[in-house]
């Protein structure tokens, strides 16, 4: 019942507006409209390049972990899907539903891969993508030690758990231990998802990490940018600590698109360094409305006469 709850579309979408209007009931909601609207046009397309080029890169990590060597139209493929499903995303019920579209697309197109191992993969690249927020972060924690940044205890509690767990998971798949867990009965059925994590793949799996690095890195960048040219004087170690953070409580399927639960975030972890409130929520509003515009463009990709017959070879 609660899972039917949270996974209604119109569900998320009332409590978005409700937190939207919690997060700027104290400001000047007009003038923050006006500031949105008088963005440089040229900002705004530098950001979307950037977004389109993050996208691919995701899709690209994706498409290593079932294809050794994947040439481009192999990773084209993978990034219509990615938008497909970006797209798709913000009209379907629960936030598992744009996977299934990913799966089925790349189903379509190579039949030959298993379909538990294609769900897997899916799984393992959500995994990769989390473990290098988590590295990242727990660097920044270092360094903001040192530099004496106080840090919520709770928060480096979660990075340092997780920072053990994903280094438990890497050691174990360089060293071949990780494929003897399909050995149990009732895991027997999914044994070709081993296949991603045999010791032989563990260079695909490192590959994908740092791949990883490099799209987390131009994301959180991207981030810091948007921040500076709105006035809110975060410093990049700020965003790279807190982002991270942020990004995996917005995975939860609470609100559409991010929208609210974002800017309820960064009131709270931004909150205090920031220079103003109005400055953080024209950031967050900005970075989301260029998810949607991201978004668009997948759906008109998968409008093409080339992304329709890709489906039928």
């Amino acid at each position: 019942m609660v899972k039917k709850i949270f996974g209604s579309r119109w569900v998320r979408i009332g409590f978005s507006l409700v937190l939207i209007y919690f997060a700027f009931r104290k400001v000047d909601i007009v003038d923050l409209i006006k500031q949105l609207v008088g963005v440089n046009p040229l900002f705004v397309v530098l950001n979307v390049l950037v977004a389109i080029l993050t996208s691919g890169l995701v899709a690209y990590r994706w498409s290593l972990l079932l294809i050794k060597k994947p040439g481009f139209k192999d990773v084209w493929l993978f990034i219509k899907s990615a938008w497909a499903a970006s797209f798709y995303g913000m009209f379907l019920p629960t936030a598992a539903a744009g996977d299934v579209l990913k799966w089925i697309i790349i189903d379509e197109k190579y039949p030959e891969i298993p379909k538990t191992k294609l769900l897997g993969s899916i799984v393992m690249d959500r995994g990769i993508g989390l473990s290098m927020f988590v590295f990242t972060g727990n660097l920044m924690l270092l360094l903001a030690r040192v530099k004496g940044v106080t840090i919520p205890w709770p928060i480096e509690l979660l990075f340092w758990g997780l920072f053990v767990g994903c280094i438990v998971f890497y050691v174990s798949l360089a060293l071949g231990w990780l494929p003897k867990i399909w050995q149990i009965k009732w895991l027997k059925k999914f044994e070709s998802v081993s296949d991603l994590i045999k010791k032989e793949n563990t260079s695909q799996v490192f590959r994908c990490l740092s791949v990883s690095f490099v799209s987390e890195l131009v994301w959180i960048l991207q981030m810091w940018l948007i921040c500076w040219y709105f006035g809110t004087g975060l410093s990049v170690m700020s965003i790279f600590i807190f982002l991270p953070v942020i990004s995996m409580i917005l995975a939860l399927p609470i609100s559409f698109a991010g929208f609210g639960a974002r800017e309820q975030l960064f009131l709270f972890f931004f909150g205090s360094m920031a220079k103003s409130p109005e400055s953080l929520l024209l950031s967050s509003a900005f970075f989301g409305i260029l998810g949607i515009i991201n978004s668009l463009i997948g759906g008109l990709v998968t409008l093409t006469p080339d992304f329709k017959k890709s489906l039928k070879k």
